[in-house]
């Protein structure tokens, strides 16, 4: 007898961008029409050079910088509609971890108040993905730090003695502990010594299988957003000029750019 096979149920949209326009003073268009969307569990890989509009885009999707055109809906709500207090609330459903992990803590805060600081802002309890009823800080914290292979005994100390790779693992702990529904990852692996960088991807790949995240992975390597993600977005001064699969990316059809960008990998 053959068994029938289900289909795979669709996820329910985290994030939809809708022909997204955003220019600065003197009419430079930094982003011009762009639309996306990211479902639970999906990484949507955005790939261009220095100036294509991807930090403004994501600037623009994080409700930091005010849109001229477009629709931005999470969860299904309408971020282009919010007023600024709606706005504010609506944000904590979103982390960011940044190219530059010293940038990203306080130097006069312990990697635990660090850590703690997103919980206690939103008087938010220990993570379910945790399995601890514990209230203590300190083991919701040792926790959050075991999740990306870091010892407990750094939760003392300082951003300063720990190295970038460390500190960048802290940083990914800290934007899960508030279970966002999206992780906008800006060029995590950038800074980091290339010895670093696969392990911090393996991470980040594991944490999205395990916890079903979803990201916005930016880069302007080729190589890394391919590993992360499922769909590809290909910008270049403000437009999005390619969108395919990981597996159609080497595609005869690719766009000139795209495959400019393939070049440069290659070379690499």
């Amino acid at each position: 007898m053959q068994l029938l096979q289900m289909p795979k149920l669709e996820q329910p949209e985290v994030l939809r961008l809708k022909n997204i326009w955003k220019t600065y003073h003197g009419g430079h268009p930094a982003v011009k029409g762009i639309s996306f969307t990211i479902r639970r569990g999906e990484c949507l890989g955005l790939v261009g050079e220095s100036g294509s509009g991807k930090s403004t885009l994501a600037r623009c999707l994080l409700t930091l910088e005010r849109i001229d055109k477009g629709e931005i809906w999470l969860n299904g709500r309408p971020l282009h509609e919010l007023t600024t207090s709606q706005l504010r609330q609506a944000r904590r459903e979103m982390q960011v971890v940044f190219q530059n992990p010293s940038g990203s803590f306080n130097s006069k805060l312990t990697i635990m108040d660090s850590l703690l600081e997103p919980i206690r802002c939103q008087n938010k309890g220990c993570p379910s993905f945790l399995d601890s009823l514990s209230t203590s800080e300190w083991e919701i914290a040792s926790k959050l730090l075991e999740k990306v292979h870091l010892p407990a005994s750094y939760l003392a100390r300082y951003p300063s003695e720990l190295s970038g790779g460390q500190k960048q693992r802290a940083a990914i702990a800290r934007a899960i502990s508030v279970e966002p529904s999206l992780i906008v990852l800006d060029e995590p692996t950038a800074s980091l010594d290339v010895s670093i960088q696969a392990r911090v991807l393996n991470l980040l790949k594991d944490l999205q299988e395990e916890l079903g995240l979803s990201y916005l992975f930016i880069s302007h390597d080729l190589s890394a957003v391919h590993f992360m993600s499922e769909l590809l977005m290909v910008m270049q001064q403000g437009e999005m000029v390619d969108v395919c699969k990981g597996k159609e990316l080497f595609a005869s059809n690719r766009h000139s750019y795209t495959k400019q960008l393939l070049e440069l990998f290659d070379g690499d």
